[in-house]
């Protein structure tokens, strides 16, 4: 059960040892028995105590790894739930904020999108407040690219 409380992030690429593009079969032998499916609009979703796999179902591949509070793993070693969104970069103009699907991404690190806190307000990306990170998703960097340019 460590695989799913922390690993390293690498945005647009893996989570420990869960790739984007793993196969379904291959998911699913390493998942703990403890997880939980929901079938959703064109996708199976696994979701284990603090992580989310959406697995495509056309392709029968992860094209979508979550993590959420309780989580332990961290992006460019140092980043990871409960950090503020400007310790992961710092220009407050570098940041897209998705209104509609209430994340934030950074232009610098395309592949990966950040959700706050539950209890955090949206915010335009300002220096003097505070954004803490609840959730991160990562997926190829071109499911994000139209909400970034």
């Amino acid at each position: 059960m460590e695989k799913h409380l922390k690993g390293n992030i690498v945005k647009g690429e893996r989570v420990g040892g869960f790739f984007l593009g793993m196969a379904e079969e291959g998911l699913l032998k390493e998942l703990a028995p403890a997880y939980r499916i929901e079938k959703r609009h064109g996708c199976t979703v696994y979701q284990t105590e603090y992580m989310s796999f959406f697995v495509d179902q056309e392709t029968k591949k992860i094209d979508q790894i979550c993590m959420s509070e309780g989580f332990k793993g961290k992006f460019l070693n140092q980043y990871g739930v409960g950090n503020d969104l400007l310790d992961v970069d710092h220009n407050p103009e570098n940041w897209y904020v998705d209104w509609e699907k209430s994340c934030y991404s950074s232009v610098k690190h395309r592949g990966i999108i950040f959700g706050l806190e539950e209890d955090a307000t949206m915010y335009e990306v300002k220096a003097n407040k505070n954004f803490p990170i609840g959730w991160i998703c990562i997926a190829h960097p071109s499911k994000y690219e139209k909400r970034e340019e």
